[in-house]
């Protein structure tokens, strides 16, 4: 039962709502002292992909800039692999998100080699995800590696961003950090960066439809393209 409902689970944050907007990253994951343990320490680095079907939650320019994610604190809390069906589920506790922009032209490019290129930018959004965040992998084909999706919350806490989304009135609490694409390294179809353990894509949702029904002057709407 848990397995479908992760799969619900991935497949609603696949599928967005009308009105939705999301932040999305493709990147890796690490854990210390080492993956499929309880009290290890998740750390995920991803970068951006430009808006395809849903807006970002805030402007973005990614001709002039690239939007990386960090991921980091999260800690095991739980791990089960049972062997007869082929899944391992975990949960975690703490952590924080955190996403950042840098210029294209005069700043540092994310390099997984550098994990310091992926936070020296200015931080837009800094979130705070609540505990029991679930992760659920299976192996349905018997090759020994193990896929699957992350779901759980996290709240707004921080970052240049911040007043922007408190005026226009949005919840703070509660928004969407999926995992997404969750793979274990299978050389040579699929590969991770030395040092890290997991391919890991991030969404970050804003859960609600954003659009309002309030009256807006025309400079007012312009200040969103900025």
């Amino acid at each position: 039962m848990k397995r479908l409902v992760m799969i619900a689970l991935a497949l609603m944050v696949a599928v967005p709502a009308v009105g939705q907007v999301e932040f999305t990253f493709e990147g890796f994951a690490k854990y210390n002292p080492g993956p499929d343990q309880v009290g290890a320490g998740l750390t995920v680095y991803g970068i951006a992909n430009p808006a395809v079907s849903m807006p970002a939650p805030i402007p973005v320019d990614f001709d002039n800039f690239q939007y990386t994610v960090h991921v980091s604190d999260m800690t095991v809390a739980t791990y089960a692999h049972d062997m007869g069906l082929s899944t391992k589920d975990y949960t975690f506790i703490g952590g924080m998100l955190r996403i950042y922009e840098d210029p294209i032209v005069g700043g540092t490019a994310g390099d997984y080699a550098a994990p310091g290129t992926f936070t020296d930018g200015a931080m837009l959004l800094e979130a705070a995800v609540d505990d029991g965040w679930e992760m659920h992998l299976d192996d349905p084909l018997g090759w020994m590696v193990y896929s699957g999706a992350g779901i759980g919350t996290c709240d707004i806490v921080g970052g240049g961003e911040l007043p922007l989304l408190q005026s226009w009135g949005w919840d703070l609490n509660d928004w969407v950090f999926a995992g997404t694409a969750i793979s274990e390294p299978w050389y040579p179809f699929i590969q991770v960066p030395d040092g890290y353990h997991h391919v890991f894509g991030v969404k970050l949702i804003y859960p609600h439809d954003p659009t309002s029904n309030e009256d807006s002057t025309w400079g007012e709407v312009k200040t969103l393209f900025h």
